[in-house]
């Protein structure tokens, strides 16, 4: 009897001792490195789901933040994500939505970019986001968590410079993954790229044109290292969206809504020049008071309001030579120049950090 008290008394002692493991997650785990420790379900996550390979150091304290706008809880940023606490919701950790906040942040959303309608024999396609997923990013998304971890592919595969590196990279919902080349036949051939360190600290990365349609057209501008760095502004990306086009006796003029306001790029043959003016037309607004020769038109709206203003532009420009035309255009700024591509007509045109550099071709196929 009393052998048996000893065991009943003992067994609560037991089952109420947390194990050496829970204690050794509970307890901060230090990174000289950076100057932050990890603990608590946050540190268990980052331990059992790659560590140090997946995650990078830590960046920040685990501290109390608003997650885009909706939600708030504990929260730390790392290398290359974002761990969120969502445990009193039942739900654990989970990893941030940084590939899809970082292309907002650059005004890029990822529904303008171009998707696909099917996926090349031993590739995978995700209709959820009409976007492919190929070696060697396929078989690094499916061994190291796949949708849990990594979410949907938001873009195709396309080219992109960080510092000195310049190679393949895919946006998923979660992260951002880079083909290194220089790696290849390693274990680090994949990367994942630092989004916390970027989207935390404001890093900028030197973009080159998204659109592979345009790849070669790029490469063939004469001033194409004038150009700089796409601009990673609020006007910087506008892709695949209503424009409008006019041509007149010595040039061209360009329409597109950018965010909030139309923005009128004017291109003029002779001197070759290039103009960009802000545009503020409204419906009702009165149009230009002038009388065209036969066969010739007086530019009307937006247009019209840019040309009637700017004398010296209407003087090099002349009058239209056709009624203004809807069309369907993407637009990459710059931080020295502008590129446009009118998809209706297949023209680029492009004007460098000089007026006079002006480039106006076919695209090139």
């Amino acid at each position: 009897m009393q052998r048996l008290l000893l065991l009943i008394l003992l067994v609560p002692t037991i089952v109420l001792l947390p194990s050496a493991a829970a204690q050794a997650q509970d307890a901060p785990r230090y990174f000289p490195e950076t100057g932050f420790s990890i603990a608590g379900p946050i540190r268990e996550y980052w331990e059992r789901n790659g560590g140090l390979e997946v995650f990078g150091y830590p960046i920040s304290p685990q501290q109390t933040e608003t997650v885009e706008g909706n939600w708030s809880g504990p929260v730390q940023w790392f290398e290359r994500d974002r761990l969120e606490d969502h445990s009193n919701e039942g739900l654990g950790v989970l990893a941030g939505r940084l590939g899809a906040r970082e292309l907002e942040t650059w005004n890029w959303p990822w529904r303008e970019f171009p998707q696909v309608n099917g996926a090349p024999a031993g590739c995978r396609y995700f209709p959820e986001t009409g976007h492919s997923l190929c070696e060697p990013f396929l078989s690094y998304w499916e061994r190291n968590g796949g949708l849990e971890r990594f979410g949907y592919p938001l873009t195709e595969p396309f080219s992109e410079n960080f510092g000195d590196w310049r190679g393949t990279v895919q946006y998923f919902e979660r992260r951002r993954m880079e083909h290194h080349t220089e790696l290849r036949g390693t274990r680090y051939e994949v990367l994942l790229g630092l989004l916390g360190k970027e989207l935390r600290e404001g890093y900028s990365p030197c973009w080159v044109p998204i659109q592979t349609k345009l790849r070669r057209t790029y490469l063939q501008i004469p001033f194409r290292d004038e150009l700089g760095c796409f601009d990673l502004g609020a006007s910087a990306y506008s892709m695949n969206r209503p424009a409008a086009t006019q041509t007149f006796q010595n040039g061209l003029m360009f329409w597109m809504m950018v965010r909030s306001h139309g923005v009128v790029h004017a291109f003029t043959f002779d001197p070759p020049r290039h103009y960009r003016y802000g545009e503020s037309w409204n419906e009702g607004d009165p149009n230009p008071d002038a009388t065209a020769p036969a066969g010739l038109y007086v530019p009307q709206r937006g247009f019209g309001q840019v040309w009637s203003t700017h004398a010296d532009l209407r003087q090099t420009l002349g009058f239209a030579t056709a009624p203004e035309q809807p069309r369907q255009a993407t637009m990459h700024q710059f931080a020295n120049g502008v590129l446009i591509w009118v998809q209706d007509t297949d023209m680029v045109y492009v004007a460098g950090p000089d007026a006079d550099d002006i480039y106006i071709v076919p695209r090139a196929k």
